[in-house]
């Protein structure tokens, strides 16, 4: 681990000039410590009561003598030069701020089992604290979505609708986002443009104010260019669990700086989000993300979805097949985690763009019904 993590870790132990507690179990080195410093905050338990202080202060002493016995000096006095809170001293106040002003976009990267959804996670509670609660938050990752200010959505349309419908400041978080355009892009520049139409519209939402946290891939590639280059700000995940690194992090002001491999700061302390959170992420459940529009040039003007934007859906196709059918029926199909997909269509199919493909071929049910 760097110089400059060690000393980050010892200025965590440090508030207003004097050896005081540290306030995050998980740098505790005992672990019944942690775990019930953990639980205190979980309690929302006052950080200045007796206990909290008592425990934070043990967890401060236990580091700092083996910081001594070490003989890390060096380290000691460039911790005691660093910001009176954690946070500042391990860069994460700086990223928080960076992400503030309106439609600012963050891209997290990393390998597979780094934590980006819970530094994701992690970034949102702490923004969602800057704007004193009144945050407004949109993802597509199931169990944030039952804190009071935060919606569930996995479509474009249902994105665009939050974004277009929803007063004040704005974070969207989306996971799986490249990993369904890559999927979809055989056919063409088609559904990169809609995807493109679609990032843009977000950061474009009502008085600019929507900013967006994006989950990518470890390999760039791999992730849509419109993430890439419009990023203000990259977070690299530096690496996993077993390697003690789950919880630091590369910054790097831009795509551009990411490329030329000129951090701008080096993060450490970032914290997990534990599935028991009003924040945390279910387990159990994968994002998915479905592009439900048919025809997002019409359907996305002046920088938001428009209010009937499902009479252009499937427009062109239905013409194509003859369809005579006049009312707008939900899509049959079934989402990649198995649920109902409910767009809007009016195909003979029965079925959306984006799940034709299991379309057997037979005309909708519903259309004899009609």
């Amino acid at each position: 681990m760097s110089e400059g993590y060690k000393a980050a870790e010892l200025s965590d132990k440090l508030r207003e000039g004097e050896v005081n507690a540290n306030l995050e179990s998980v740098l505790s080195d005992d672990p019944g410590v942690g775990d019930v410093l953990l639980a205190c905050e979980r309690a929302d338990l006052d950080k200045e009561s007796p206990l909290y202080e008592m425990l934070a202060r043990q967890t401060s002493t236990d580091a700092l003598r083996d910081a001594r016995r070490s003989g890390d000096v060096a380290t000691m006095n460039t911790a005691t030069g660093l910001s009176e809170t954690r946070r500042e001293a391990t860069g994460y106040d700086m990223l928080v701020s960076a992400l503030k002003p309106a439609a600012q976009q963050l891209l997290i990267k990393g390998p597979k089992g780094s934590g980006k959804t819970t530094k994701a996670l992690d970034l949102a509670r702490h923004l969602h604290t800057e704007f004193d609660g009144d945050l407004s938050v949109l993802t597509n990752i199931r169990g944030p979505d039952e804190h009071d200010d935060v919606e569930y959505a996995d479509t474009l349309s249902g994105m665009l609708e939050w974004v277009r419908d929803t007063d004040g400041e704005k974070l969207v978080i989306g996971d799986e986002w490249s990993s369904t355009v890559n999927a979809h892009a055989h056919g063409g520049g088609e559904v990169r443009a809609s995807f493109s139409r679609f990032i843009n519209a977000l950061r474009k939402g009502e008085g600019g104010s929507t900013r967006l946290i994006v989950i990518g891939h470890e390999h760039d590639t791999d992730i849509a260019a419109i993430v890439r280059n419009q990023s203000d700000v990259v977070l690299e995940a530096d690496g996993k669990v077993d390697e003690g690194l789950i919880d630091c992090a590369t910054v790097y002001e831009g795509w551009t700086d990411y490329q030329r491999g000129e951090p701008w700061i080096k993060i450490r302390g970032m914290r997990d989000v534990p599935e028991s959170s009003a924040w945390g992420a279910d387990t159990n459940y994968f994002a998915t993300f479905e592009l439900d529009l048919d025809n997002p040039a019409k359907q996305i003007r002046k920088g938001k979805l428009i209010e009937d934007w499902e009479q252009y859906q499937d427009d062109e196709d239905a013409d194509d097949a003859g369809n005579s059918a006049k009312d707008y029926r939900s899509c049959r199909g079934e989402k990649t985690d198995a649920t109902d997909c409910g767009a809007t269509v009016k195909h003979e199919s029965g079925y959306c763009h984006a799940h034709r493909s299991q379309w057997d071929g037979e005309p909708d049910p519903r259309l004899e019904e009609d």
